[in-house]
């Protein structure tokens, strides 16, 4: 197995089909392996090499319609090392994606390159339209314990993967009811001492769905009056442990509404709004990331709000607010991160973010390079950086070998102040960086 690991400097990639396990086989399941404690005696070794890489290469001779690392998400383990679960849509490029699966790596640095990826089941024909978020990877800090949720088409089920080994073996779970009428999706996983928090929607509903560590059963919450948009939802807990989640509510006609939710709640709390520009539109669909600083919500966001003169406008796309009640009640106007360009067409994020803030006002938001623009300024992923959650500057991690580009965005902190940003690349025709899933690590 061969892994990218290049200087900024323009090198053609070099890649080899990488060894792939599997956890399950006609619907057996794997267990997950003895809990050895919040380390679980996986050693740092060295870490990830930082700048441009190619976490998970498309093999050699794939066809156009195969992609790898469609809905990527990323989290970070013990060492601030990455932990890493994707799809592989339609692998063998016949059109027909029943054999669509997922798969799990994580960085060995004993070694050190990433550890064979691990296929966990097979998914079928998910919906990964854009902004579908369909998988979400997350750890324990406190057990150890590694999980992913994530939407399996073939029955309609929300699925819950976890390892108490470090990700050498993992047992599997249907969460939601199988077979369920109303659709599922958007799955939003975050775990912390030893409870499992899982949010997503089903039909028109937004769930949150909870489990301790050492039981077998789920609580559920729904979230009241809500009529929940099927686009991305984002679950996290405050300082206390205590969860909330942002989603979309439909408004009809096309309309949206970003809104807070406390579990417990017995209403949601607005945070912005489309007004009157139509979002169910291609390219115009929302999205939400949200994280805590101490007991202070943050939120970056996709939600057209002001209808556009022309494509090439400055028309605001991608947003940033904090909780301004320490409750999430109240939310600061949401400040707009600027788009460069050349003066005369400037660049479009869409459908995905990713955010990472500090208490000194220190915030860091991504998105992806979609459209519009002269390539030559900055390039992709946009990175929106500001010291003060205020005043923002944009343009793309240093030496960027990608000009569109930042699908499925993921991003956190692997020490402080030191970024790491994860995504689904599939330029073919870029001989700088392979399609796949890429990482950006900054020094």
């Amino acid at each position: 197995m061969i892994r990218f690991v290049a200087s900024l400097a323009v090198v053609a990639l070099l890649t080899a089909c990488p060894k792939r396990t599997t956890v399950q086989d006609a619907g057996t399941e794997e267990d997950a392996g003895v809990d050895a404690g919040v380390d679980a005696g996986w050693p740092r070794g060295d870490d990830p090499p930082t700048g441009w890489s190619v976490i998970e290469e498309l093999p050699t001779g794939a066809t156009l319609k195969t992609r790898l690392g469609v809905s990527v998400s990323s989290a970070p383990d013990q060492h601030g090392h990455p932990l890493v679960a994707y799809l592989e849509d339609d692998p063998n490029g016949d059109d027909f994606r029943q054999d669509t699966r997922l798969f799990f790596t994580r960085w060995n640095g004993s070694v050190p390159e990433w550890t064979s990826p691990k296929q966990i089941e097979v998914v079928g024909e998910v919906d990964v339209a854009h902004p579908l978020r369909q998988v979400s990877v997350a750890r324990d800090s406190s057990t150890g314990r590694i999980g992913i949720a994530y939407v399996r088409f073939t029955d309609n089920v929300i699925r819950y993967a976890w390892s108490d080994d470090d990700g050498a073996n993992f047992s599997l779970q249907s969460v939601s009811p199988v077979g369920g009428a109303a659709a599922v999706s958007n799955p939003s996983l975050v775990m912390h001492g030893g409870l499992t928090e899982l949010a997503y929607v089903q039909g028109s509903e937004l769930v949150l769905r909870r489990r301790a560590s050492d039981g077998a059963s789920w609580t559920e919450e729904k979230a009241p009056g809500a009529m929940a948009l099927q686009d991305p939802v984002s679950v996290a807990v405050d300082s206390d442990g205590l969860p909330a989640v942002a989603f979309f509510q439909d408004r009809l006609g096309g309309l949206a509404e970003l809104v807070y939710w406390r579990p417990g709640a017995g209403s949601v709390n607005p945070i912005a709004t489309s007004g009157a520009v139509d979002v169910s539109q291609p390219g115009r669909r929302p999205s939400v990331t949200l994280v805590f600083v101490g007991k202070v919500p943050h939120v970056a966001f996709h939600l057209r709000n002001v209808e556009p003169a022309a494509m090439n406008d400055q028309s605001p796309e991608l947003f940033y607010a904090k909780g301004t009640d320490g409750l999430g009640v109240t939310w600061s106007t949401p400040v707009a991160m600027p788009r460069n360009g050349n003066g005369v067409t400037f660049h479009s994020t869409r459908y995905y973010q990713a955010l990472t803030a500090e208490a000194s006002g220190r915030t860091r938001v991504a998105g992806n390079f979609a459209a519009n623009g002269a390539l030559i300024m900055c390039g992709g992923p946009k990175l929106a950086k500001s010291d003060d959650g205020v005043t923002f500057t944009t343009c793309a991690p240093t030496g960027s070998p990608v000009q569109f580009g930042g699908e499925w965005l993921s991003m956190w902190q692997h020490a402080p102040g030191k970024l790491t940003l994860i995504f689904h690349y599939d330029n073919r025709a870029n001989a700088n960086l392979k399609p796949g899933v890429v990482m950006w690590r900054e020094p």
